[in-house]
């Protein structure tokens, strides 16, 4: 399992990593730290674990906040509880969950920005891992980790590693920083 959430870390420009917020698309429920993609109709979603050719379902990020399942795309959810005295027919409306206009925050994947993450379970690295490109995947927890076993340029790779995360001091150590490879992931204006 990974134990560490995927998110940025630092720029290679010294500038604050890039944030966007764009609608999220209906009944998404991934994970805090989860690479997101844009669907067809330009809503974020949880990226579906594959390097594609074409934009859609490219990597755009990692999102900050988990999946909101919304029933409509980009439209917050109204959550209701108890109800009004005296006033059989009111409810009480809690806060839209996290960001009102249903959409979701994320750090871009864009060439400036480095994340930390981990290796997978069962894997380890050295220096020697450093300046190699790597896929990522999901584990039976849901959480995304940097896949050592993907190592095909081209068809499985989406991340390069640019370093160790000083902060592991595990006898076996999983913890790296990575940025996105250009080609694979879909620049956002």
């Amino acid at each position: 399992m990974a134990t560490n959430i995927m998110q940025s870390v630092q720029t290679v420009s010294g500038n604050q990593p890039r944030i966007a917020n764009i609608p999220e698309a209906a009944t998404q429920t991934f994970l805090a730290g989860t690479p997101v993609a844009l669907n067809s109709s330009g809503d974020v979603i949880a990226w579906a674990g594959s390097i594609v050719t074409n934009l859609v379902g490219a990597i755009i990020g990692i999102c900050k906040n988990p999946g909101k399942d919304l029933t409509t795309a980009g439209t917050a959810k109204q959550i209701t509880q108890g109800s009004v005295p005296n006033q059989p027919d009111a409810v009480n409306i809690q806060r839209p969950y996290f960001d009102p206009d249903g959409s979701t925050l994320f750090e871009t994947a864009d060439p400036d920005t480095i994340f930390s993450g981990q290796v997978g379970p069962s894997q380890s690295v050295t220096q020697a891992n450093v300046g190699v490109q790597y896929g990522i995947s999901e584990d039976s927890d849901d959480h995304w980790y940097v896949d050592t076993t993907k190592t095909t340029v081209g068809t499985n790779t989406c991340v390069i590693v640019v370093g160790l995360d000083p902060n592991d001091q595990a006898a076996v150590k999983r913890g790296v920083y990575f940025r996105f490879v250009v080609g694979n992931v879909q620049p956002i204006a």
